[in-house]
């Protein structure tokens, strides 16, 4: 370092360096927080479990992802190939015939992509729209944010170092195929620079796919030209808002430019734009994920700068719409407007999406953990009225797992069957300890003849042979129960108000929390079925039968499957003539019958209704014994899964847990850390032995506001500042109003401002030197 002690003679800079990244130290770290405490073998376990179930739960998430937006993506990619191809169609015969000079401006082909409110899962749609088109269609891809394109010169820069691979918003792989633009400086980013640099591109595809033939103009000299003074293009089109193309630059004078003010021949034109060109050109995609939240001004002034360079340059716009079309139109002027081609498409709504996550996910049985009613009612709650984001519920779905493989040891055995057969034998006395401390083990014990009873609790290898046929009975239960709710969405979709809900998800809320037959809503839902034609009983009919096809492996729901089977051929093969011959021999009957006094007729047309109400016709004999049939199957069936044996082990249901973590509580948070501060900051200095005592140590804000929960409606100052001066000084003299330090009196003066901030009192006119206390919602 002795050689680079003179300063003047330069600055020197030594780089560090570089250190390798450990890949591995992430999970390393989670797995020791993991691990940390007693029974590490277990809490091993128990995390492979969860790392294991989550990387099922994304893979199948990532897969729905493809598949649900799958058709508009492919329309939508369809769209910007198209208009590439087009575009290259259309300059090939402007070459041709040589009119490309003198051609007017062109509108720019603009995707409306409605994708709907839940702006936290717009990320992963437009993350899979741009991996898509640079798959399919083109590499050049800029993504704007309305968060960062504050202005026009923002926006212009972002766009452009995007599109010239030096702010790429591809994958590391990719970009080695994407040719990346010069360096250029902030201040030179500009649509010039673009131009030229697009014009070499295309210039060395086409010496790349062409052989090489004597032109006296080079297509390399043209970026040069429109690299020149890149400053005059970035002026703002606001400078003059009447006419905002003029200071920009006609497209019409700028591509007569080389046949007025150059004097070059339109051979050279033909030599640059041919027919080569045109096939290798590759269109220049900007994705607005948020275009309503863009400031007015810059949308604008962006589309007008893009149409001005249009003929050169082959721009496609995305936008990103969460409400409707209608709103692009509203935010943009007409001349802005004209200036774009719109085609809308339209994105599944979320809650498609949650609906497909919650068959695919919820309620795979290749997925070994599962969550209760309550839980999943939170979660649901929390998406529909919160931010219809299936984003985050995702992510409280891998708290509620997180939670549930933490708190609970015997969720070492929710993994595969495949690897659940291995740990079970492999399984330790302690272990088989926690299994036998569970309250439904327990109760499936108690319910057991005794000398079950004792082989349970003493006898290792029975209790592992019980525990893996409980474990696999609870497989085939919860397949059959998801199949049962789909049966009974099926049955009851249709009916009016629906009473169990429109939505498989509403079913499955109410078949996870109680059991279905006892519920009121399946009771009213009954007797609509009760009511209900054979015309309309027959469609509903084909869809239960419809959702039991796909499992024919359980042997109970084949069996179910084939009483429909039968009851669908009853039903078309119900004859009712017979019924109604008689009913009518039985109308003459009573017709016919003869009564002495009044009170006589009155008591055989009695006898006569009761004989006819219970005896039915055989088709409502028939409806009844289904609606009987599968009522049977439900009661044995949907059970709440805390009537199985084991349930704790694969199903999580404590919502108190997840509440507390994903819905915010100000208020009672902000209450304990003003009266308690050691339960946030964990210092020994604030730590209170009685939760309603004040010590010396606490913050300026607490002491004030434990003081003033002593008071009353209105709080006076200066006694409430000699309070705090004996608190947080006790040595201090406050007899003499003069002796009062001014630090201590600045800190109280704080304190009070804070608790006013929070909202804890106010000012009020009522007496002097005082303000009011208030409590929550008023005064």
């Amino acid at each position: 370092m002795a050689a680079t002690v003179s300063v003047s003679k330069g600055v020197f800079a030594f780089k560090r360096p570089k250190v390798k990244k450990n890949e591995d130290s992430p999970e390393a770290s989670s797995l020791n927080y993991w691990t940390q405490g007693d029974n590490e073998d277990i809490k091993l376990l128990t995390y492979k479990s969860y790392v294991t179930c989550w990387q099922k739960v994304n893979k199948l998430i990532l897969n729905l992802q493809k598949s649900v937006h799958a058709k508009v993506f492919e329309d939508l990619v369809e769209f910007v190939k198209n208009a590439g191809e087009s575009r290259s169609q259309e300059e090939e015969i402007d070459s041709k015939f040589r009119i490309s000079s003198i051609k007017s401006q062109r509108d720019i082909p603009t995707a409306c992509l409605v994708t709907g409110v839940n702006m936290p899962d717009h990320e992963a749609i437009f993350g899979s729209l741009v991996r898509m088109l640079q798959d399919g269609v083109t590499p050049h891809i800029a993504q704007l944010h309305s968060r960062n394109c504050t202005t026009v010169r923002v926006a212009a820069f972002k766009m452009i170092s995007q599109l010239m691979g030096q702010n790429a918003v591809m994958d590391p792989d990719s970009l080695d195929e994407v040719a990346s633009g010069p360096s250029v400086k902030r201040a030179q980013c500009n649509m010039s620079v673009l131009t030229a640099w697009y014009k070499g591109l295309v210039g060395d595809k086409t010496l790349e796919s062409t052989p090489p033939r004597s032109s006296k103009g080079s297509p390399l000299k043209s970026p040069r030209k429109s690299m020149e003074s890149p400053r005059k293009t970035t002026g703002s089109p606001r400078k003059n808002p009447g006419s905002p193309r003029k200071s920009i630059g006609s497209p019409r004078k700028s591509a007569s430019s080389p046949l007025k003010s150059e004097g070059s021949p339109p051979k050279k034109m033909k030599s640059n734009g041919g027919a080569a060109v045109s096939r290798t050109q590759q269109p220049l995609v900007i994705i607005f994920e948020d275009v309503e939240s863009f400031p007015t001004n810059v949308l604008h002034d962006l589309i007008l700068i893009c149409s001005e360079h249009c003929s050169e340059l082959p721009f496609v716009f995305v936008f990103g719409v969460a409400t409707t079309p209608a709103a692009v139109h509203r935010s943009l002027s007409q001349d802005a407007s004209a200036c774009i081609a719109i085609e809308t498409f339209q994105a599944q709504p979320s809650t498609h999406y949650l609906s497909q996550v919650i068959e695919q996910v919820l309620m795979s049985e290749k997925l070994p953990f599962h969550i209760g009613g309550k839980t999943f009612k939170l979660l649901l709650d929390i998406f529909l009225y919160h931010d219809l984001s299936v984003k985050n519920f995702i992510k409280a779905l891998q708290l509620c797992m997180i939670e549930h493989f933490m708190a609970n040891p015997a969720t070492f055995l929710c993994c595969i069957a495949s690897s659940r057969s291995s740990r079970v034998k492999n399984m330790t006395p302690s272990q088989l300890d926690i299994i036998r401390k569970l309250p439904s083990f327990r109760s499936y014990v108690e319910g057991r003849p005794p000398k079950e009873q004792a082989a349970l609790l003493l006898d290792e290898k029975v209790t592992k042979e019980t525990i893996q046929t409980l474990l696999s009975d609870l497989d085939r239960w919860y397949k059959r129960f998801c199949c049962l709710v789909k049966v009974v969405h099926a049955l009851t979709n249709s009916l009016p108000g629906s009473p169990l809900g429109r939505h498989v998800r509403e079913v499955l809320i109410t078949c996870l929390s109680q059991s279905l037959v006892e519920t009121e809503e399946y009771k009213q839902a009954q007797k609509l079925l009760g009511l209900m034609a054979r015309e309309e009983l027959l469609p509903i009919l084909r869809e239960m039968m419809s959702v039991l096809q796909e499992y024919n492996e359980d042997e109970e729901l084949s069996s179910l499957y084939d009483k429909l089977v039968l009851m669908m051929v009853r039903f078309t093969s119900l004859d009712q003539l017979p019924e109604s011959v008689e009913e009518s021999k039985e109308e003459e009957d009573a017709i016919s019958i003869q009564a002495s006094d009044r009170f006589q007729l009155k008591e055989k047309l009695q006898e006569l209704a009761k004989k006819k109400a219970k005896k039915p016709n055989a088709f409502e004999s028939l409806r009844a014994e289904f609606l009987h049939c599968l009522e049977d199957v439900f009661i044995t069936q949907l059970q709440p899964p805390v009537k199985r044996p084991l349930h704790e082990i694969m199903f999580f249901d404590c919502s108190s847990t997840v509440k507390r973590h994903l819905i915010g509580m100000p208020r009672a948070a902000l209450t304990t850390a003003l009266s308690n501060p050691h339960h946030y900051l964990q210092c020994n200095c604030c730590k209170l032995e009685d939760p309603t005592s004040i010590i010396t140590t606490m913050p300026d804000v607490s002491v004030v506001y434990k003081l003033h929960l002593e008071c009353g409606r209105l709080i006076n100052l200066y006694d409430w500042l000699q309070a705090f001066i004996s608190v947080v000084d006790p040595e201090a003299d406050t007899s003499n109003r003069k002796a009062i330090d001014q630090k201590l009196q600045a800190r109280f003066v704080q304190g009070v401002s804070e608790l006013q901030f929070l909202g804890f009192i106010k000012p009020t006119r009522r007496k002097t030197d005082h303000v009011a206390r208030l409590t929550w919602g008023g005064c």
